[in-house]
């Protein structure tokens, strides 16, 4: 997550369009004390399938007799990220703010550290 991070901090004081040219369109704007707050959001789950082994055991007469049976168990995932950017009078960035998980995050992340990288060699 800090590439999220880096990336957003290279954001700081440049224009809004900046943005939007790393993250994409935002998914939404708001307004508060006459900053206008841009957000960008990502809200998605996955499933995924895991061994899991169980162990048996018994009696066939008086002798112990012990198994184990292999199945698939399947589980969900959920994936966020939000992204929020605040930007003055004058459309340039001077806060930020995210939330997330890594998974949810991720294609942001790539994004802001290419900018970021980017930013490093000018």
């Amino acid at each position: 997550m800090s590439n999220m991070e880096e990336g957003l901090n290279a954001l700081n004081g440049k224009p809004i369009t900046t943005a939007v040219s790393v993250l994409g369109y935002p998914d939404g704007q708001q307004e508060f004390g006459g900053d206008k707050i841009y957000i960008w959001s990502r809200n998605f789950q996955s499933s995924y399938t895991l061994p899991q082994t169980a162990t048996t055991t018994g009696y066939v007469g008086n002798t112990p007799v012990y198994g184990t049976t292999t199945y698939y168990q399947t589980h969900t995932a959920n994936y966020s990220c939000k992204i929020k950017l605040a930007v003055g009078p004058d459309d340039r960035i001077k806060h930020w703010e995210y939330q997330g998980n890594p998974g949810g995050c991720g294609g942001y992340a790539r994004s802001l550290k290419a900018y970021a990288d980017s930013q490093k060699t000018e």
